[in-house]
């Protein structure tokens, strides 16, 4: 679509060109072969500070509202050095690529009016947009609206001689160039064969020299690899800018208020209200008060809490979407209302029963990765849903806003957390003897973030066991790994994790 900002991007199409080269410099030089180094977050400060000046080169001023996003984004960033988690380090990209999205919607687009199903369709829409726009440096310079305004044929006929008059004596040196090499073809054996000395110290820098030589020691997968990520990092922020600005979301036009008969959506919500009202007071009952003569014979509490969790968890889910498609769909009523806060309350103690569950498993069982983003899943849920609540009764509440801030203010702080480090010293400090199971979860589950915990183990070195075994394998692969770390690829759980391996060593 043709506008004022396009239009200026046409205008300086090539000063955009030539940022975004040196943009994907940076991208390579910082992120080639190092997903998480210490240059990730020094990358990501180089993304925020060329997405500003291309779109104040377009003509868009920031926005006080980005700077939550822009702190958001380097908070990742900054994560994904402190840790050595590869789970982190993956979502860590996502979120940063999301919260991205969403601050340069929020610079074009008044997206405060935007549904939770605006944002949700309108984030399809700008993947797609900015898919098509990777093509957009290739374009012929005359496609692009805005550029070459007034050049006429005579302006480009004058053109072509000045460029011919520069570059006139091209041709001639080629010629003789190549005349030359024909002719030494012939002379260079000649004076090989005359002179011992010119000929030992000839054949001495041909094989210096030889293609064939060279050719076997260039690493090439290596060279397509950094051509790979010096083209994505070039046209990734090229074709971003160049998609949002093409795109025409609008803000309160898109949204369409449920005009269904909420009589269907009583009927509904009041048959799920009856039975999730029942199923709480028995949770409340059988499981938080513990009327132990409720429970079937047979069966412990772990059982118990463990049986029924992933259950608890997808109905959660389910309530989730059911509640806010009533809301989508069914024009406004006094009882539908009521009926969907009952519903979204029952999930919460749903909630707090799943992890209540969980957490008896954890004291039999002991603290996994998969058990702590659970219950981190289920905090967050829970939260989630008081804003739930709090829409069914405001329809012009920023959902999709307040989820994107409760997710984004949650895993920030879990990513900083550094769970694995957490894990081991709660299975460490909450096992009176570790079994050889216990120890391999440790060295091989969990990352390099627990290294400083394990180090802690003091009593099993020297053992002629297993274990020993297993903690002499772990720390000597740390220290072989982590021998080659540069300034550009330090990470600073590795490096602690270095530091523990060679005190450990050393005691």
């Amino acid at each position: 679509m043709d506008n004022i900002f396009i239009r200026r991007m046409g205008e300086n199409r090539i000063w955009f060109l030539r940022m975004s080269l040196i943009y994907g410099g940076l991208f390579t030089v910082c992120l080639y072969r190092n997903p998480s180094g210490i240059t990730f977050p020094l990358m990501t400060a180089v993304l925020l500070i060329f997405s500003v000046i291309f779109l104040k080169k377009s003509g868009i001023t920031i926005q006080k509202g980005s700077i939550r996003y822009f702190a958001g984004i380097m908070l990742l960033g900054i994560s994904t050095v402190m840790t050595d988690n590869g789970f982190f380090h993956f979502f860590n990209s996502v979120g940063i690529i999301l919260l991205f999205m969403m601050v340069m919607a929020h610079q074009l687009y008044r997206d405060q009016e935007w549904g939770f199903t605006e944002y949700v369709k309108n984030f399809f829409i700008m993947v797609w947009t900015v898919l098509i726009s990777v093509a957009e440096p290739f374009r012929s310079v005359e496609k692009i609206p805005g550029e070459n305004k007034g050049y006429n044929l005579r302006e480009k006929t004058e053109d072509n001689q000045k460029r011919a008059l520069k570059y006139r004596h091209i041709v001639p040196v080629l010629w003789g160039a190549a005349a030359a090499v024909l002719m030494l073809l012939i002379v260079v054996p000649l004076l090989i064969t005359s002179d011992r000395i010119f000929s030992e110290i000839f054949t001495g820098i041909f094989d210096k020299f030889n293609p064939i030589n060279i050719i076997r020691k260039i690493d090439f997968w290596n060279i397509i690899g950094l051509i790979f990520t010096f083209i994505f990092g070039t046209l990734s922020l090229y074709a971003f800018i160049v998609g949002l600005l093409k795109m025409n979301l609008k803000g309160k036009g898109n949204i369409r208020p449920g005009k269904a008969n909420p009589v269907g959506g009583i009927t509904f919500t009041g048959i799920l209200a009856a039975v999730y009202a029942f199923y709480s007071g028995i949770q409340i009952l059988f499981l938080f008060m513990r009327l132990d003569t409720g429970l079937p014979d047979g069966i412990t509490y772990s059982q118990y809490a463990h049986e029924g969790f992933w259950q608890l968890l997808f109905v959660s889910l389910i309530n989730f979407g059911a509640v806010l498609i009533c809301v989508r769909i069914f024009d406004e009523n006094r009882i539908l209302k009521m009926l969907l806060c009952l519903i979204s309350v029952c999930t919460c103690i749903m909630i707090v029963s799943a992890a209540y569950r969980m957490m008896l498993y954890v004291n039999e069982y002991n603290l996994t990765f998969l058990r702590v983003l659970v219950l981190w899943f289920l905090t967050v849920l829970m939260i989630i849903f008081f804003g739930v609540i709090y829409s069914i009764y405001r329809k012009s509440f920023g959902l999709f806003r307040y989820m994107t801030a409760v997710v984004s203010v949650c895993y920030i702080l879990l990513s900083f957390s550094r769970p694995d480090a957490l894990i081991a010293r709660y299975n460490i400090d909450n096992t009176e003897e570790l079994n050889d199971g216990d120890l391999y979860y440790l060295t091989e589950g969990l990352s390099y973030d627990a290294a400083s915990q394990i180090a802690e183990l003091d009593g099993l070195q020297g053992e002629n066991s297993v274990a020993s075994y297993y903690l002499e394998c772990y720390f000597e692969d740390i220290l072989n790994e982590n021998e080659d770390m540069g300034i550009r690829t330090w990470n600073y759980s590795r490096a602690r994790a270095t530091e523990a391996a060679e005190s450990w060593f050393q005691e």
